[in-house]
């Protein structure tokens, strides 16, 4: 075990604080909670890098304390009406199909090492920026200004999800084609 992929378990733990927290509207301390768990996501990334220390173990641990956390946050905060339900369905429905096809991969004798692309990199950033965002204006007066930046972060989210989502299924699917497993 080392430093990096302790950072993920600490993701992975206190992602139930958090929910205590968002789910009692306690915005304000689950907002400083989850920037610290963002956090902990970049540093880990690159204390492993850094330090040489990649391990298998942190390329499913990282990616999976990543999944719950944003999991967790999306479905929380929907529950407490701040994120639209068609959002949540997106990053989950995402997050599973990435997760089945990898599962899909594996059983079929192709252990491989999960490796995000730009894309999706760029969609943990967006949908982090709008929990963040929904966080720090949460129970803030919704005028024009902050409709408008929720649609925008929404809006944005959804595009990054749904072409990373398209991408793993392409890449996946190359996989399937190229092994002849289909």
């Amino acid at each position: 075990m080392n430093l990096p992929n302790i950072l993920s378990l600490f993701r992975l733990l206190v992602t139930a604080l958090f929910i205590l927290l968002a789910a009692y509207g306690r915005y304000r301390l689950a907002l400083a909670l989850f920037v610290l768990q963002a956090l902990s996501d970049l540093l880990d990334g690159f204390l492993a890098r850094r330090m040489g220390a990649k391990t298998d173990l942190g390329s499913y641990l990282d990616p999976l304390a990543d999944k719950v956390m944003l999991a967790a946050s999306y479905i929380v905060l929907c529950y407490q009406t701040i994120i639209p339900l068609w959002l949540v369905v997106m990053v989950i429905v995402r997050d599973l199909v990435i997760s089945l096809g990898f599962l899909m991969l594996v059983k079929r004798g192709l252990h491989t090492v999960p490796v995000p692309s730009f894309v999706s990199k760029t969609t943990t950033v967006f949908q982090m920026l709008t929990v963040v965002y929904v966080l720090w204006s949460a129970g803030r007066s919704f005028d024009l200004f902050y409709r408008s930046a929720s649609l925008f972060f929404f809006c944005t989210t959804a595009l990054f999800t749904a072409v990373s989502g398209l991408q793993y299924i392409f890449v996946g699917g190359t996989v399937f084609f190229r092994k002849g497993i289909v």
